[in-house]
């Protein structure tokens, strides 16, 4: 479909497939031409539309005025010496003086079945406002799309686009904007993949958008340096069109992976353009992403909620701010229809099958109604009736729910579901784009297995061969040169605060859930503080030997028991953190949810440790503030299990599994054994390295409460006159255990920072 605004802002919408033709000329003079421009900046023959099979492709025939080509937010003037160059789904075509609009044609063309008529809202006179709510002049149905968006004021000679704070932005004409932006006649406005255009004093619209494309351009991507140098995408164009299922195949190693994280932007490492509806993906992913789903082969689901619980977390993390608890609800419920799983909306995730599991990951993505879908190996793993009935599910959302699905799959039973197959071949190249009975055809089988053989011989061939025959990419005019700087956009940042009460909501019932693993926990510190009173002397808190062993002891539980709370619970979320990540999650929120409920969990194992070890001991000892040493020893060990806990959670964001935290645990105790200074007298860099343990400082603070000093030898008992010289750790101050706390309280807040550094590299980790 091609729209066509003329000079004096009329629209007309030109149905290029009702001429049946393979040449369709452009220009005023209406016996010549096929599709008659009346506008006096339009040549009598101004150019010509060339459709070679599905493609489409334009060319100026030495016009007055020229065309000027846009492609993703870059614009360049063509003439006749230009030829051919291609037209893709959103391309746009200028006619005339760009910087004048009265004296310019715009031509939009649309690659979509939609047919929906162009509504008008005038400016004469009013503001048009924008956004999800019906209140809105415009109301855009989209979960992604804010309840007050944007609006357009029409003040004086001047028209002002202003964004209201919006969750997602606004770009005009393939830009961001930020603020306030001056509207020019004929200017493209887009908001998600919703389409506007302004002309004339009015404002045009669709309320069904037409879906979305996908353009590859000549990508290339190489790893290494040197002899190790490898190149894993070689020059790979292709298109995706609107609502089409497409599966990237191809044999291990041929770069499928890779491809689907570069044309879904989140992989940016790479050469070459990659255009969503013909805006540059790359320099405007921050707007373009909420419109993208992705799936990886892992699941992207905690186990210990419900199917509806995890949707409505998800949702209230994804979709705006000003998004109404039922409208989330409502939105559930229609994915879950989608996914056919409505009737275990109410299941916990962990008694799904694995084939629910994977439609309940891709549940979480439909939710804020991504327009391109991405998945990696959804099939992996499941048995043949259930991958045809998940390949069915995803044909039918492309199809129904105007989807455009790509995903990697190593499987051929069920690819005949697909509107396109893109066959990769060693080394990352493209040996072939579209269906598979053009690609029986093109190979001369009717076997794919064949194919994946024939590419594994003679890549370079099959490449080459494909490449001939590939319209795609054929215009090679570098349009980065034209491009201006993108604009970075002042968009409205979510409430920190909203963000954290919600993960933390999250993880309180993901750990209130999971009763077996916090009876564990909580039954935990009881057993050990048995197990100290059994091996407890009958002289502690009386002798220096006994008391001191002991109080090394306590620390040491403590820094057991806050380390293996903390120690998987990030390696074991990191595909969905990552996943969160991109969707806008804020990395000190997220720590800080889990470390605060952490906290917590930790007060009230440091309450049973203390109270129990200590009432079984039956000593009363004066303490440094109050009259019963209870409380300080406490707020002690709670200190310890702080520490120990934001320990765990770097070691946690370090490794990629549980079964590598849990190996790397034993040398960091080791650690904190050695460089307490209780078991060894530590000098030089020994006793340096103990400044930055959690021991130390546990075992000083505990030591100063218990009076170690003044305690006697167990030799004194036998010669009384005997002295020992008091260690200067051990002050019995109220200063020097207020100063330890201190240290203890900065090195946990130092360490949570750390780790919130850390999942930085969790979130971004592409591999």
């Amino acid at each position: 479909m091609l729209t066509v605004i003329n000079s004096n802002g009329a629209i007309t919408e030109v149905d290029l497939d009702k001429y049946n033709k393979k040449e369709l000329r452009i220009g005023r003079d209406g016996s010549q031409c096929d599709i008659v421009i009346a506008d006096p900046f339009v040549s009598k023959v101004h150019g010509m539309i060339h459709l070679e099979r599905s493609y489409l492709m334009y060319r100026d025939e030495n016009s007055s005025n020229g065309t000027f080509w846009e492609n993703g937010g870059g614009r360049k003037l063509l003439s006749k010496r230009d030829g051919l160059v291609d037209i893709f789904d959103q391309t746009v075509l200028r006619i005339g003086n760009v910087n004048n609009p009265d004296e310019m044609v715009l031509l939009l063309y649309q690659n979509s079945d939609e047919r929906e008529d162009w509504k008008q809202v005038s400016l004469d006179g009013q503001v048009v406002r924008i956004g999800r709510d019906p209140e809105n002049q415009i109301e855009l149905r989209h979960p992604g799309v804010s309840k007050r968006h944007c609006m357009i004021i029409k003040k004086d000679n001047h028209t002002v686009l202003h964004d209201l704070g919006s969750a997602n932005g606004v770009m005009v004409n393939g830009r961001a904007v930020s603020g306030n932006v001056e509207l020019k006649d004929k200017d493209i406005i887009q908001i998600l993949d919703y389409k506007l255009l302004y002309c004339n004093t009015c404002v045009y619209y669709h309320t069904i958008t037409s879906g979305i494309s996908l353009r590859a351009s000549h990508v290339n991507k190489i790893v290494g340096r040197g002899r190790k140098k490898k190149q894993i995408l070689n020059d790979v164009s292709c298109e995706i069109r609107p609502n089409e299922f497409v599966a990237i195949i191809g044999g291990s190693g041929a770069g499928k992976t890779t491809l689907m994280n570069a044309i879904s932007g989140f992989e940016q490492e790479f050469t070459g353009k990659v255009y969503c509806n013909n805006v540059d993906l790359v320099a405007q992913f921050q707007h373009l992403k909420n419109i993208i789903g992705f799936v990886p082969q892992q699941d992207i689901i905690y186990e210990n909620l419900t199917l509806k619980r995890m949707l409505l977390y998800t949702a209230k993390l994804k979709m705006p701010e000003d998004t109404k608890k039922q409208e989330m609800e409502q939105r559930i419920e229609a994915v879950l229809k989608m996914v056919d799983l409505l009737e275990h909306q109410n299941t916990y995730i962990r008694k799904l099958s694995g084939g629910q599991k994977k439609r309940a990951s891709i549940a979480v993505e439909l939710l804020a109604d991504p327009k391109l879908f991405f998945l990696d190996e959804p099939t992996s793993g499941l048995d043949p009736g259930t991958e045809k009935n998940l390949m069915e599910t995803l044909s039918r959302l492309a199809k129904e729910q105007n989807k455009t699905i790509i995903m990697v799959t190593h499987t051929t039973q069920n690819l005949h579901l697909c509107d396109k197959i893109l066959f990769m071949g060693p080394g990352g190249r493209l040996c072939f784009c579209g269906n598979v009975q053009e690609a029986e055809a093109f190979y001369g089988t009717g076997n794919l297995v064949d194919i994946y053989n024939k590419i594994a011989e003679q890549p370079e061939y099959w490449q080459r061969r494909f490449g001939q025959s590939n319209q795609v990419g054929t215009f090679r005019n570098n349009v980065t040169d034209m491009q201006e700087k993108p604009i970075v956009s002042k968009r409205k940042k979510e409430s920190a605060l909203r963000q954290f009460g919600i993960l933390a909501e999250r993880y309180g019932e993901l750990l209130w859930n999971d009763k077996q693993r916090l009876t564990l926990l909580l039954i935990q510190p009881f057993l050990i503080a048995l197990l100290l009173n059994i091996v407890a002397d009958k002289n502690i808190f009386d002798i220096y030997e006994s008391t001191k062993s002991m109080l090394f002891a306590l620390s040491c539980s403590g820094i057991w028991i806050g380390m293996f709370d903390s120690i998987q619970e990030i390696c074991k979320e990191r595909v969905i953190l990552k996943r969160e990540y991109m969707a806008n999650l804020k990395l000190p929120c997220y720590m800080l949810s889990k470390f605060m409920l952490q906290a917590v969990l930790g007060l009230v194992q440091s309450i049973i440790l203390t109270f129990v070890f200590l009432n079984l001991i039956g000593k009363d000892v004066k303490g440094i503030f109050l009259s019963d040493f209870r409380l300080e020893v406490l707020l002690t060990m709670w200190l310890t299990v702080l520490a120990s806990i934001a320990m765990g959670f770097i070691i946690s964001a370090m490794v990629k599994s549980g079964d590598k935290a849990m190996a790397v645990a034993p040398f960091v105790l080791i650690v904190q054994l050695l460089f307490s200074g209780i078991l060894f007298t530590l000098k030089g860099i020994g006793k340096k390295i103990s400044y930055c343990t959690v021991s130390r400082w546990s075992v000083e603070a505990l030591g100063s409460i218990s009076r170690l000093n003044k305690l006697d030898l167990k030799m004194q008992a036998d010669f009384p006159m005997l002295e020992h010289e008091a260690e200067s750790f051990f002050k019995a101050t109220g200063g020097h255990v207020i100063k330890v706390w201190l240290i203890l309280l900065a090195m946990t807040i130092v360490l949570v920072a750390i780790g919130t550094v850390l999942l930085r590299n969790v979130a971004k980790d592409r591999r």
